[in-house]
């Protein structure tokens, strides 16, 4: 246990959050929505509140849906009060299945507590929760209970990054926009919803009060991510012409891309590397492209390794200074560059960035790429709503900004052509035009002109 508390304290250190595989992915953006929900019905007036010195929020479990989505024991007395029959039980849990988020990579059917329901309205919000042991009747058994288990402080990230935005018009914005899509949805699924969080097992009476959120490092300074989230998320939420299960999407998919890749500008900003270049392969098959992208991935999981055995080294020596040899000790262990303990943050970067669609594959040799809903929610965060913006100049603010790299002239502006033949780019080029003009996000006015726009047309 002491091991593992300083390997937390090693992540902490260098990225201002511990991260963890296991808080990977959609579940950044599930733990963010919970709060801002949980917040929202405590107080809506505390949402993005930039005074508080410890958020309050309710959390809800929604712990009866997600038992009879995936077919667990639900308590008897609990379904004949909910449930009126064995036909309305299978009506209910087909349709709680098909609200479950669906994992990449996920190779065998998980338990309830390793289930989500995917936010498309405010009522299907809901925190974490696990299985703890407990007496009932006499008989040992176990039972619902709301606590943190996959949610290890993505969203916690996200949230303190937001409402410590020093632009206030910009947090009020972002704040109005997401109390629209946390709060009540006057709907069919939102009625249902809201039914179903009557029969939950593990409630919780008084509002949890959220101290880790306020110990937690921004790092504004040392990475561009966290102003690139707040733009991001302000542009998604005031788009209200688009559907609302749209900007939750988006959501779903921009805040963990920007976590993921605040990591690695942290790790690379530590070994005092330059700045990535995420090389994007849009065209099918082997190219040199593709070997550029995959080279770069790998390069990339090395600098989250490396920068861990490095902070491990650098408090280690901070804990020889201050007397303690027993805690240097314990860092000792994390220094070698075959120590086992970056692996989980290692894990987050590449596994976040697969399940949401920022790369090809969650297995395999895998390559950087957009796949349609990430590059939706790129889009609409990169554009101000209502603005457009020429196909090429789109690309080129896409490199200078993010380190995204897709296209022939912006590879030729910056001197990448060495490697990777001009006519690569200039096919890849035309498949991320293309991509984008299936998705509605752009339109061709002529051979010469295209306009990428956050709106489909």
């Amino acid at each position: 246990m002491a091991a593992d508390r300083t390997k937390a304290q090693i992540v902490q250190d260098l990225y201002g959050v511990n991260l963890e595989e296991q808080g990977r992915g959609y579940y950044i953006a599930l733990e963010f929505l919970a709060i801002c929900r949980g917040v929202y019905l405590t107080s809506p007036a505390e949402l993005l509140s930039a005074d508080a010195e410890i958020i309050e929020y309710q959390r809800k479990s929604h712990d009866f849906a997600r038992r009879v989505a995936v077919g667990e024991t639900v308590e008897e007395a609990t379904l004949r009060v909910a449930i009126d029959g064995d036909e309305t039980l299978a009506t209910l849990q087909a349709l709680a299945s098909s609200l479950l988020i669906q994992v990449p990579g996920r190779r065998k059917a998980p338990s309830w507590y390793n289930t989500h329901l995917y936010p498309f309205v405010g009522q299907l919000i809901h925190y974490d929760a696990v299985e703890r042991p407990a007496t009932r009747e006499g008989v040992r058994t176990r039972v619902p209970s709301i606590e943190r288990y996959i949610f290890r402080g993505g969203g916690q990230w996200v949230y303190r990054a937001l409402r410590t935005d020093s632009d206030s018009l910009r947090r009020n914005e972002t704040r109005g926009g997401l109390a629209d899509l946390v709060g009540d949805a006057p709907s069919p699924l939102g009625y249902i919803s809201e039914a179903m969080t009557a029969h939950d097992y593990a409630r919780e009476k008084a509002p949890f009060a959220d101290g880790r959120e306020a110990d937690i490092n921004i790092y504004d300074r040392a990475s561009p991510w966290p102003e690139y989230l707040r733009q991001g998320v302000n542009n998604i939420v005031k788009r209200i012409g688009i559907p609302r299960a749209k900007r939750i999407e988006s959501i779903m998919h921009w805040a963990p891309y920007c976590l993921a890749r605040h990591q690695l500008h942290l790790a690379r900003t530590s070994l005092r590397r330059g700045s990535e270049v995420m090389y994007m392969d849009f065209v099918g098959g082997p190219s040199l492209l593709r070997r550029e992208s995959q080279n770069a991935l790998d390069e990339f999981r090395k600098d989250t390794v490396n920068a861990f055995n490095l902070k491990a080294a650098s408090l280690r020596e901070k804990a020889l200074m201050e007397g303690d040899e027993e805690l240097a000790l314990k860092y000792e262990r994390h220094v070698p560059s075959n120590s086992t303990g970056s692996s989980s943050s290692r894990a987050f970067f590449s596994e976040t960035m697969a399940a949401i669609g920022a790369l090809n594959a969650t297995t395999g040799r895998r390559f950087f790429t957009l796949k349609p809903p990430m590059l939706e929610a790129l889009v609409l965060a990169a554009l101000e709503p209502g603005t457009e913006e020429e196909y090429y100049s789109f690309c080129r603010r896409l490199f200078d900004t993010m380190g995204i790299l897709v296209d022939d002239r912006t590879a030729g502006e910056h001197h990448l052509t060495l490697d990777v033949d001009t006519n690569v780019y200039r096919r890849n080029s035309d498949a991320f035009h293309e991509r984008l003009s299936a998705t509605g996000l752009l339109t061709r006015y002529s051979d010469a002109t295209s306009i990428v726009h956050g709106e489909a047309k």
